[in-house]
């Protein structure tokens, strides 16, 4: 296990003006987007957001929270000690490569536009800004993947060969082809038997898990498919899934709920409640490995996975208010 020191000790500086639940709670209480922004402007995470914003000051306010989650990841892994620990960090950013290709591909087939699409990727160093825009452009499928191919070939490759399996208004293919192709890949390269690769090796049993239950949750109430399962998770194993995969969606969600003992049934209602609840899931070991192995990867992973969130929760937030969610639901959403 490389000896992470100096890095670790610094994470613990950043690590303590990470929000929490009362910035954002005041966040919440501004009247207008413009005092929401204004307040956090003055604090770490918005210290470089644009002033004005132009005509969709919403959006560009969520790129520039996404950038300054780029450039926290940059340093984080610059600071990074030996050739190791830096390759198990770029693979653990590599993973969100597949959330940001499956927004593009989501936003190209509604015809949502690319302001929409950067809106709901998250911030990966792997696929910048101009690459999203770019695919998000794309006035059809195959050419959206044709141009995520040109900036990620591992994910391309993985979408070409899933293409064909589309129906007209099925993305599941492609997203779980996104998803295996990360996951293979950053199991690659946490190979090896040493620590730090076993502590990124049980993440991704972690995030295996989640994406496994997300499809759940999507096919819940449909005619089951025998293509949608993620090998590599610890809990929720293949006879499992295929006994789930189409059920009755309250039994699908008692199911998760019992195999995900922190997250609580009534968040699986709604697919913003889900998607926050089981991010949560997975942040929540690697925050214990942190604790119990503070010289390790896990410590660099845990922050990088609570900046992650916390970029999440605050555009959730902004986005939620704009659109008249009830500011009681947008609490239990973003409080951690």
């Amino acid at each position: 296990m490389a000896r992470l020191d100096y890095a670790n000790a610094r994470l613990g500086a950043r690590r303590a003006q990470l929000l929490g639940t009362g910035a954002l709670r005041e966040l919440l209480a501004r009247p207008s987007l413009e005092a929401r922004l204004d307040l956090l402007r003055r604090m770490r995470l918005g210290a470089a957001l644009p002033d004005g914003g132009g005509a969709d000051p919403l959006a560009a306010a969520e790129i520039g929270l996404r950038e300054a989650w780029r450039r926290e990841a940059a340093t984080v892994l610059a600071d990074a000690e030996g050739v190791r620990a830096r390759a198990l960090l770029e693979a653990f950013l590599g993973i969100d490569d597949a959330a940001a290709a499956k927004a593009i591909l989501r936003a190209v087939a509604r015809g949502l536009g690319a302001d929409r699409a950067l809106a709901a990727a998250p911030p990966t160093p792997g696929l910048d800004e101009a690459a999203l825009r770019l695919a998000a452009a794309a006035a059809t499928l195959p050419e959206a993947v044709g141009r995520i191919d040109a900036a990620a070939p591992a994910i391309g490759r993985a979408l070409r060969e899933a293409l064909p399996a589309c129906a007209p208004g099925d993305l599941l293919p492609l997203e779980v082809a996104a998803d295996r192709a990360v996951t293979d890949r950053a199991r690659e390269a946490a190979a090896g038997g040493d620590e730090d690769g076993a502590v990124l090796l049980r993440h991704l049993e972690d995030r295996v898990d989640v994406r496994n239950a997300a499809t759940l949750l999507a096919l819940a109430d449909t005619p089951p498919r025998a293509d949608a399962f993620l090998p590599g998770g610890r809990r929720l194993r293949e006879p499992e899934f295929r006994r789930l995969a189409g059920a009755a969606g309250e039994a699908v969600r008692a199911a998760i709920a019992r195999l995900f003992p922190g997250v609580p049934r009534a968040a699986l209602a709604t697919p913003w409640g889900a998607d926050v609840a089981l991010e949560r899931a997975w942040i929540a070991p690697l925050r214990r490995e942190a604790r119990v192995r503070p010289l390790s990867i896990a410590v660099p992973l845990a922050y990088l996975a609570d900046r992650r969130a916390e970029v999440r929760r605050v555009a959730l937030l902004l986005r939620g208010a704009e659109i008249g969610i009830a500011p009681d639901e947008l609490l239990d959403l973003v409080e951690a």
